[in-house]
């Protein structure tokens, strides 16, 4: 969670891409989580943990992120919501 920066890219194919720290640690997350779970960082955790629709369980050992460290990492373990 953060800031972004988007732009078009490219003249005979262009394309709509999203550039920044939180695209990149996004991308680091979904990597290093684990098979079939949506892994969130700390700061993505802290936005959505009062929401009662989502439950989350704090990974045991900190995730090694590439460019970033060790990070906290969460794993969403129950969503109550209705996709309409």
């Amino acid at each position: 969670s953060g800031e972004v920066c988007s732009g078009i890219v490219g003249t005979r194919m262009p394309r709509y891409c999203l550039f920044g720290d939180t695209v990149n640690t996004a991308s680091r997350m979904e990597s290093t989580s684990l098979p079939g779970a949506i892994q969130v960082s700390k700061a993505t955790f802290e936005l959505l943990q009062g929401n009662p629709n989502f439950k989350w369980k704090k990974r045991s050992k900190l995730v090694q992120v590439k460019g970033k460290g060790r990070m906290e990492a969460y794993t969403l373990v129950e969503c109550n919501t209705v996709a309409e």
